[in-house]
């Protein structure tokens, strides 16, 4: 009897040691991979100066950063989530704590189109395959303002992968949450519209803004980037949107208020941008709705 005890007892030390070699292994590999430098080949990109191009800068700071790193661009915790991970969104400023004494011209477009940081390591959850749709005028303007814009402390600890989130990003779980390997890094700068209230100038805000992370590529609707649970509504005349107007949707704009869909920050658009949005959801094709996760497990 003793003897089958010892055997299962050496049986079972041998699959701990293999397990735990397994883990060890998938920890240094997903530490690697976060760690992970890419180098990424950009274009010349043209810096315009003077009070006008820092504005509008400014102006596109506010709404496609100021959401995640703060109204100041003083940087905020986006997830402190222990053992998973501990994702800061950067303080963008030259103030205490801020990026922006490492990065150049070049560093930022490398952030905002490409989604890697000034050393090369794919950032966590930062939304450049959706920025990659910003025209070189616009992204010129962002980036002016980004280097010169006013320093604002704001420290904030080191983005990094709890031994979960190691695990996680070893297997392939975890690829997605990095935008750097959705992009087609050599495809050429996209062409932008001038603005003015029309559905081209629309399509240009809605892609450049995100809108498909949330409501799908067809905007039919669908579950929001980021959650299991929190449904995104048609957003094409196939759906309410068939029973809005335009006054409607700027009032909306105006006045609503969500944990989920982020009424402020459309609010910081212009009327022209907010108008040429409209004018774009209005002249998509009516499409069916998405079921929603509810509807279909019924």
């Amino acid at each position: 009897m003793s003897r089958w005890l010892k055997r299962i007892g050496w049986a079972f030390l041998v699959v701990l040691t293999v397990a735990a070699a397994t883990i060890g292994s998938l920890y240094l590999l997903g530490g690697r991979r976060f760690a992970a430098r890419h180098d990424v080949e950009i274009g010349a990109l043209a810096i315009p100066s003077g009070p006008e191009a820092r504005e509008h800068g400014r102006h596109l700071a506010r709404v496609h950063c100021a959401n995640c790193h703060g109204m100041e661009l003083e940087g905020a915790m986006f997830i402190d989530g222990g053992p998973f991970a501990t994702i800061v969104a950067s303080n963008l400023t030259s103030g205490r704590g801020g990026v922006a004494r490492r990065y150049d011209a070049d560093a930022w477009v490398r952030a905002i189109r490409h989604g890697v940081n000034a050393d090369g390591r794919a950032l966590m959850i930062m939304p450049a395959d959706v920025y990659r749709n910003l025209g070189e005028a616009d992204l010129g303007a962002l980036v002016a303002y980004l280097l010169d814009g006013d320093p604002v402390d704001g420290e904030h600890p080191t983005s990094r992968l709890g031994p979960i989130g190691r695990l996680l990003l070893a297997t392939g779980k975890l690829r997605d949450a990095f935008p750097y390997y959705r992009i087609d890094h050599a495809a050429p700068p996209p062409a932008a519209p001038g603005p003015g209230p029309t559905a081209q100038y629309g399509e240009y805000w809605v892609r450049s803004f995100g809108c498909s992370h949330c409501h799908g590529e067809a905007f039919a609707g669908g579950v929001a980037a980021g959650t299991q649970d929190v449904w995104s509504p048609n957003l094409t005349p196939g759906g309410a949107l068939a029973q809005w107007d335009e006054a409607l949707f700027l009032r909306s704009v105006a006045e609503r208020e969500s944990e989920h869909m982020p009424w402020r920050t459309l609010r910081r658009m212009s009327d022209i941008e907010l108008r040429a949005t409209w004018a774009y959801l209005v002249s998509l094709p009516a499409r069916a709705s998405a079921p929603s996760p509810a509807s279909a497990g019924s």
